[in-house]
């Protein structure tokens, strides 16, 4: 899985001999362009912590290749959906070094600048990553809504007026999360979900009727109303 809101590339591996794997994991003993490194670190996503190993590896995108990458084998972890799923690695591409780590991520080995990733909205549906420009400028300028990065480490923007109300600001302002200055909002791939702050959450339930427990009621909520960085958007 591709996630613009990690930095690292994480595999799962044989080191972890107790883990599920659905698909087959990296096995370093099959691999003669390895480098051993041994550093163990904790990371932690949405869906759960992981204990990894550091090392080295070649690790080609189509055409793109890159030697000596370093990466992490998963020795451990708590992340329910990787026992289910049908992907072996998370590749971070976010846009600089992870937190406190200098090592060269996969975008900057690859020489990536830009990059587009496309989520289908029917379920199961293929989705699609394009590594590079393939937008012409001046179409981009017509038909793409920009927003500013504000972030140091990720890629974070600026998010307004979120609402269930087609004029949030003419509805109990009060109930209206991230008005005024607005919030930090993190664009991340790696998740399908949309989460906030507990206090934004409870702000938007009171512009909800309630939903039933088996959702059976879900065609009858509202639009989600939200501005990133100057542009309306509706879900």
């Amino acid at each position: 899985i591709f996630d613009t809101g990690s930095f690292e590339l994480l595999v799962r591996s044989t080191r972890c001999s107790h883990c599920v794997h659905p698909t087959t994991p990296y096995d370093r003993n099959h691999s003669k362009t390895y480098g051993e490194n041994g550093t163990l670190t904790k990371h932690v996503f949405g869906s759960g912590p992981c204990v990894s190993m550091k090392g080295y590896e070649e690790v080609n995108v189509g055409p793109l290749k890159s030697k000596g990458q370093s990466f992490w084998e998963i020795i451990d972890h708590k992340i329910q959906v990787l026992d289910t799923a049908k992907f072996a690695a998370i590749v971070g591409i976010g846009p600089n070094f992870a937190y406190g780590n200098q090592d060269t991520t996969l975008l900057m080995n690859f020489g990536v600048k830009e990059f587009s990733i496309c989520l289908q909205r029917a379920s199961g549906a293929d989705g699609v990553l394009t590594w590079g420009q393939e937008v012409p400028t001046d179409y981009k300028e017509k038909n793409y809504a920009r927003a500013r990065v504000i972030g140091k480490h990720h890629w974070v923007t600026r998010m307004h007026n979120v609402s269930f109300g087609k004029s949030p600001l003419t509805d109990n302002f009060a109930n209206v999360p991230c008005t005024g200055g607005g919030c930090a909002a993190i664009i991340d791939s790696g998740t399908s979900l949309i989460a906030a702050p507990a206090q934004a959450l409870q702000q938007l339930s009171t512009q909800l009727e309630p939903i039933m427990e088996d959702c059976s009621n879900m065609h009858l909520l509202p639009t989600l109303h939200f501005n990133i960085d100057g542009t309306d958007f509706t879900l």
